[in-house]
């Protein structure tokens, strides 16, 4: 690590008073005003810019920048204020929104101090940090709304912004979600897919002459299916397959003559949404090849809304300038978040063309009861982020 870095700069007590703010601060997604409000006042107080960016005044995005976006490089961290619910309360040892430092320091418990809190608290702090620090380029925080529902109002609308050319296309994007210090270049795609099986409806006192069962059959789809998918990728492990909903019958004494459920298939690079199609297809028509009364429709993508896995590729000067931070910091060989996790914002700025890494803390219990971030991690977390953003836009 270089003499006098900015990580050397790094205050882990500056980190706890900010993550404490933010979870003190009820942001349930719907009702992220008042910490927003919170942050822009941070901002101010402190003479640094930014831009209230909103589909939604009451659910609005914090665009925040120090340095010139002209001058080279655009890097973006993206961070989430929106929380979910608090649905068990009695559950919790301490107040939800009464952040609690742990007897031995090692934990932080609130809501949202996990999913994400206290990280997006990370990329408002460094903001402070390199306030006055001369950049080849510029540092942006995108503090957003909405990414536990459906994004729409959140990083959904400032790719919309960017792509209408009313903000800057960043060139690359950190994204701070829980990944346990490893690092995230990589996240799976999803694609749903409707299949309705088919039977004959018919009283249930002639069900063994006239009817065929569309649950029974359906049963077998089920079974077919739900299993282990045999690939791996290296960056992000295996792929998923769950049937997740099933409905069917009309009454209890009618045979049912369509029995219809979901899939939700996650891919990963190398998989198309026609290619996992073709794999479904392959093990229904096996069905009937030895059933004659198995008759199925599929559709795919019945929401439009599928994604493809998306990867940015471990040349990528974010992907690098991360994992020599992270050799730097810890003293240990950078490892890839290989593990059963869900998608991110960080897949809309890969599908923008933007360069993008997950890299965030450790923590347990997100959202239920008793949340809590691992603060060492938090640390190791901004120190990171400080020596690559010292490296990708030549901090001074």
């Amino acid at each position: 690590m270089p003499e006098g870095s900015w990580a050397d700069r790094v205050d882990r007590d500056a980190i706890l008073d900010m993550a404490n703010h933010l979870i003190a601060i009820p942001s349930e997604s719907g009702e992220e005003r008042a910490v927003m409000d919170w942050v822009a006042r941070w901002c101010d107080e402190r003479g640094i810019s930014y831009e209230i960016v909103a589909r939604d005044p009451n659910r609005p995005n914090l665009v925040i920048t120090i340095g010139d976006p002209s001058t080279g490089p655009v890097l973006a961290m993206n961070g989430h204020l929106d929380t979910v619910p608090v649905s068990d309360p009695t559950a919790w040892r301490t107040g939800p929104f009464d952040p609690t430092l742990s007897d031995d320091g090692r934990k932080l418990f609130g809501r949202g101090s996990s999913d994400m809190k206290s990280s997006t608290g990370i990329m408002i702090y460094l903001m402070g940090l390199f306030r006055d620090a001369k950049f080849d380029g510029a540092l942006q925080a995108h503090i957003v709304s909405d990414e536990e529902t459906s994004a729409v109002y959140g990083t959904i609308h400032l790719m919309d912004e960017i792509r209408a050319g009313r903000l800057p296309k960043p060139d690359y994007c950190l994204i701070g979600e829980k990944s346990d210090l490893k690092v995230r270049n990589a996240e799976r795609g999803l694609v749903a897919f409707e299949v309705t099986v088919y039977g004959r409806a018919s009283h249930t006192a002639a069900a063994r002459v006239t009817g065929i069962n569309a649950i029974a059959k359906a049963a077998k789809a089920v079974l077919a299916l739900e299993h282990d998918i045999d690939k791996f990728h290296p960056a992000i492990g295996k792929p998923v397959i769950s049937i997740n909903t099933i409905k069917a019958g009309v009454a209890h004494n009618v045979v049912p003559g369509e029995c219809s459920f979901s899939i939700d298939r996650r891919l990963i690079p190398g998989e198309t949404v026609e290619s996992a199609e073709a794999e479904i297809r392959e093990r229904l028509d096996a069905i009937a090849a030895v059933d004659p009364d198995f008759r199925y429709e599929i559709v795919t993508n019945p929401s439009g809304d599928a994604i493809p896995a998306n990867i940015t590729d471990e040349n990528s000067p974010l992907v690098q300038a991360i994992q020599q931070g992270v050799r730097d910091i810890t003293g240990n060989e950078p490892q890839y978040f290989v593990a059963w996790a869900g998608a991110t914002d960080g897949r809309f700025y890969r599908l923008a063309g933007i360069d993008t890494v997950g890299y965030g803390p450790g923590g347990e219990n997100a959202h239920g009861a008793n949340e809590a971030v691992y603060v060492d991690d938090l640390v190791t977390q901004a120190r990171v982020y400080a020596l690559a953003i010292e490296r990708l836009l030549n901090a001074r």
